[in-house]
């Protein structure tokens, strides 16, 4: 790696930026995940479990977890690239997730609102991450040298 490389995987501050980005794209995706498999989830485990995931106490926890961490990797990424289009995807993506857990809606609605949320904040997140690592030039010039 170039010494410009080095240095700047060095700056302060990046270890926590990619690791708040990093857990901000896992609660995106555990988010959709759940979404998706809950169905099956129900009809395999009922009882208890089931009737905890689909609570809306469960919802609220999960929210509070997923925009705190959204918005903190928006806000960080923005700080470093300028570029608003990733943090637009994001504000998008959460403002599905909180529509698809407040409205009274029917499931089959909530369940597309959250999907689709969780899919935008995954892209925003995946903009985010490429536009703060392709400031550096160095992920270009690590893949060449595989």
């Amino acid at each position: 790696m170039s010494e410009q490389c080095e240095t700047l995987d060095r700056e302060p501050g990046r270890f926590f930026t990619d690791f708040v980005e990093s857990a901000a794209i896992s609660a995106s995706t555990l988010c959709m995940i759940h979404c998706l498999a809950l169905p099956l989830l129900l009809f395999l485990l009922p009882g208890l479990l089931g009737t905890f995931f689909q609570s809306e106490l469960f919802h609220i926890v999960a929210l509070g977890l997923v925009v705190p961490a959204a918005l903190a990797a928006f806000l960080l990424g923005y700080q470093r690239h300028g570029a608003v289009g990733p943090a637009l995807f994001g504000v998008a993506g959460i403002a599905c997730l909180v529509m698809g857990v407040f409205l009274p809606i029917a499931p089959l609605d909530e369940v597309g609102l959250t999907v689709a949320g969780s899919a935008l904040l995954v892209a925003g997140h995946a903009w985010n991450w490429r536009k703060r690592t392709a400031q550096t030039g160095c992920n270009a010039m690590a893949t060449i040298k595989k």
